[in-house]
């Protein structure tokens, strides 16, 4: 005697409930997952840029000031590079096709 474990072939769902190219609506998991992303690309983004401004401050012996001109150089690019890991979080959570 064998049986199914489980149902074979796709599950009724109605076309109508879920569009396929509509973006989720933001949910608590959606939100989350955007956050846990997010938080862990720029953790990444900032030491790189912090190790990197220390190492050519160090090589270059700047003081105070040249410190804070390279780091102030350093934000624009890491700046840029945040938001747009933003964007594409925000994307890849909301894409029906991930979830």
């Amino acid at each position: 005697m064998s049986h199914k474990a489980a149902i074979s072939g796709p599950l009724p769902v109605s076309q109508d409930t879920i569009p396929s190219n509509q973006p989720l609506p933001y949910t608590l998991p959606i939100i989350i997952g955007i956050a846990g992303m997010v938080l862990f690309i720029l953790s990444q983004m900032l030491v790189v840029a912090g190790a990197a401004v220390w190492a050519i401050g160090g090589y270059f012996h700047f003081h105070l000031i040249g410190f804070a001109v390279l780091a102030a150089i350093a934000s624009l690019p890491v700046g840029f590079g945040s938001w747009k890991v933003l964007l594409m979080a925000i994307e890849a959570e909301r894409d029906p096709a991930n979830n």
